[in-house]
């Protein structure tokens, strides 16, 4: 056998420390366990050598001395889950085993303590920070609490340090499910006070770490809690039972497990084991279910999915805090912005930038009604946004005043950028830009947030070129995070480096693209949705078809996505690629025939309920498919004998679209790709993007004779 791989060494980077405290009405002191990072921005980050310390630290507490153990944090975290860098190195090495039962034997100290234990959840406890909690009897916090989660399953494994055993104990099955697998998968927390209505925590108070209040709030909680006890109520340990019955366990979990095959199809496995540890909860011990935990985790956490997933979510984090590809040059400073269109996206950048940058935005259209009703509506999102509490009323009526509708051409002569968002099409582009190129000065930024045409041809003619840059924003724009920032042939560096530097004080994450029909997301959409189309122009069952890459785990499937976007938008994206890459992208007929009718939906919806004969489409998008079918028989000859054959041309397809996309040098590298299939197109952690996944199916090898990724 050979030897196992050297383990490198993961220094601690946290402190733990204790003191000893009498608190208030008590006369027995309190062993006050503080824990601190010694990292800049102050996260408790739970390696093995950190786990050790934390053990060894509670063994010395003489619990005879004491009459109970507070554990907290700093005022910035509380613990923020395990070391990624030891998770990749148990990855690559099949060692993790003791890494795991290091947090269940140092966590365990806790939980089977004599005396009564509690939390100060001083700021966030993600992950392993939130399961130390969870060992303790009580879990305290205030309103600046959080975010609190479990994002294991997001990662590719589950929460390995005994959260799929408290967690269900504490707060039921059904909501510790959500939080373990759902919420996990969604990139979702919660805050305090939605903790404390679920029993997460026992109580919000009003005081905050740093504050005055703080030492007398927690003290006098927690010296109440202790008398409490001193009184005859019965201690609640972690782990004791809760209120949900046999039946109510059993019904979450099928639940659970029915939706997890719903959405993933089985392409992540995290979800379906962190699912069946919750159900052995139930019956089993803390222990108990602890050791299973730590040999499903060393299993799980070996396999592709587990490395794609943390590949993910390392590629994401790292480009969210510095792009990549970003010029030398410096941006020019913005202060004022213009908007060329009233319609929905162009209301939607209008608020994006106003709400991100604080900086003025006109608005201007070619039709004075539209123009007002545009301001109007984009103005009624920040009143949204403070109805919902995300911002306060004072706030959305000065954002909204940042709002305003070009009077003459004047109003945007000083603007410092200019954005498109006009109708796709690249003659009015073009006419767009030459018009609005005499009136503003020979800095202005020029950006136009087309998804799918060329840049280099809308800068053709201009005095300019070099301003001008493609600022590509997703749909829909509060919430989707990638920027695809696309480079012409004479896009100067100011315009790009300008870009890049109002994605990041927009908060968005940014990808360097260089011109190429549909860039990237779209690109890799479009052509997927292509390979299905063409099976369904040729006979395939309707609903085969569209459920062929149910194994990937896609948010949706290629009609639920033809729907979200609009037939006609998804075609008119679809044609521009079929006519630069004719080899590769085809015309279908029936999608000519829907957007020809003026269908907004092929499939069938609350409002048209009725189906075609197969029972997936709506009755007119069938009709239509029926007619074409027939009027072009030779395409019969394309058909899949098999939903296993038409996964296989949707690999292929992704595999050789993705790797002439990397010829022709549109981004830097595969990871380019899948930041933005992640970002762009909502794609799963577990697969990593798309190109790992392509690598781990052979599709990449298949086509290209070579994987993306080598190692």
């Amino acid at each position: 056998m050979a030897p196992a791989p050297h383990a490198p060494s993961f220094p601690s980077t946290v402190t733990v420390a204790v003191e000893h405290l009498v608190l208030p009405g008590r006369h027995l002191p309190s062993a006050l366990v503080r824990l601190d990072s010694t990292q800049p921005g102050g996260l408790i980050i739970w390696g093995s050598e950190a786990l050790g310390q934390l053990r060894d630290v509670l063994r010395s507490v003489d619990q005879s001395a004491v009459e109970a153990i507070v554990v907290t944090g700093n005022a910035r975290s509380f613990g923020a889950g395990a070391d990624l860098k030891e998770i990749r190195h148990a990855q690559l090495s099949g060692v993790s085993d003791s890494y795991v039962g290091l947090g269940h034997e140092a966590f365990g100290i806790l939980a089977d303590a004599e005396v009564p234990t509690f939390s100060l959840l001083t700021g966030q406890a993600l992950g392993g920070g939130l399961e130390l909690a969870l060992h303790t009897d009580h879990r305290v916090a205030h309103p600046r609490t959080g975010p609190l989660g479990l994002p294991e399953c997001r990662l590719g494994f589950f929460p390995g340090w005994g959260g799929v055993h408290l967690l269900p104990h504490l707060v039921g099955p059904a909501a510790a499910l959500r939080i373990i697998v759902f919420d996990s998968l969604r990139g979702r927390h919660v805050k305090a006070r939605e903790a404390q209505e679920l029993g997460l925590v026992d109580v919000v108070l009003d005081a905050a770490p740093g504050t005055e209040q703080w030492d007398p709030a927690w003290q006098r909680w927690v010296a109440g809690r202790l008398a409490a006890l001193d009184a005859g109520e019965p201690r609640r340990r972690p782990g004791a039972p809760g209120r949900a019955d046999d039946r109510e366990w059993q019904e979450a979990v099928e639940q659970a497990r029915v939706r997890a095959e719903r959405t993933w199809h089985g392409a992540a496995p995290a979800p379906l084991v962190a699912i069946d540890l919750v159900a052995d909860a139930r019956t089993e011990s803390r222990t108990e279910n602890g050791a299973k935990a730590i040999a499903a985790f060393a299993e799980l956490v070996r396999g592709d999915v587990a490395k794609a997933s943390l590949y993910a979510f390392e590629l994401v984090s790292s480009r969210s805090r510095r792009a990549a590809d970003v010029p030398e040059a410096a941006p020019k400073p913005l202060r004022k912005a213009a908007v060329i269109g009233a319609g929905l996206m162009a209301g939607q950048l209008a608020s994006l930038i106003a709400g991100g940058a604080r900086i003025p935005v006109v608005m201007t259209d070619l039709d004075d009604e539209r123009l007002a009703a545009g301001v109007a509506r984009t103005r009624e999102r920040f009143a949204a946004q403070a109805a919902k509490g995300r911002i306060t009323a004072e706030q959305a009526e000065q954002l909204g005043g940042l709002i305003t509708a070009a009077s003459g051409p004047e109003d945007l002569a000083d603007a410092d950028l200019v954005i498109e968002a006009v109708f796709e099409d690249l003659d009015v582009k073009k006419a767009v830009f030459a018009q609005w190129e005499k009136v503003v000065r020979p800095d202005t930024v020029l950006a136009t947030n087309t998804s799918s045409l060329s840049v280099t041809a809308m800068a053709e003619g201009l005095r300019h070129p070099e301003r001008v840059v493609g600022f590509h924003v997703f749909n829909p724009v509060e919430v989707t995070p990638l920027l695809e920032i696309v480079a012409g042939e004479r896009t100067g560096d100011v315009a790009l480096a300008t870009a890049f530097d109002l994605a990041a004080t927009l908060r968005r994450t940014a990808v360097r693209v260089q011109d190429a029909p549909g860039f990237v997301v779209n690109r890799v959409l479009t052509r997927m949705f292509d390979v299905v189309v063409r099976a369904v122009d040729a006979g395939a069952d309707v609903a085969t078809a569209d459920h062929a890459p149910d194994p990937l785990g896609l948010p949706m499937t290629p009609l639920r996505l033809l729907d979200f976007v609009g037939p006609a938008v998804l075609h008119h994206v679809g044609g521009t690629m079929q006519r630069a890459y004719p080899e590769r992208f085809a015309r279908s007929p029936w999608m000519d025939a829907v957007v020809e009718a003026g269908l907004t939906h092929v499939l069938p919806t609350e409002r048209a309920p009725e189906t075609g004969a197969d029972g997936y489409l709506a009755a007119e998008a069938a009709r239509l498919l029926e007619r074409t079918r027939a009027e072009h028989p030779e395409l019969a000859a394309h058909a899949p004998a098999s939903a296993e054959e038409l996964l296989a041309r949707i690999q292929d397809a992704l595999a050789e679209e993705i790797g002439a996309m990397l010829a022709e040098g549109v981004v830097s590298g595969p990871e380019d790709v899948d930041l933005c299939m992640i970002l762009g197109a909502n794609y799963p952690f577990h697969l990593g993007g798309i190109t790992p996944y392509l690598d781990r199916t052979g599709a990449a090898a298949r086509v290209l004779g070579r994987r993306f990724h080598q190692d």
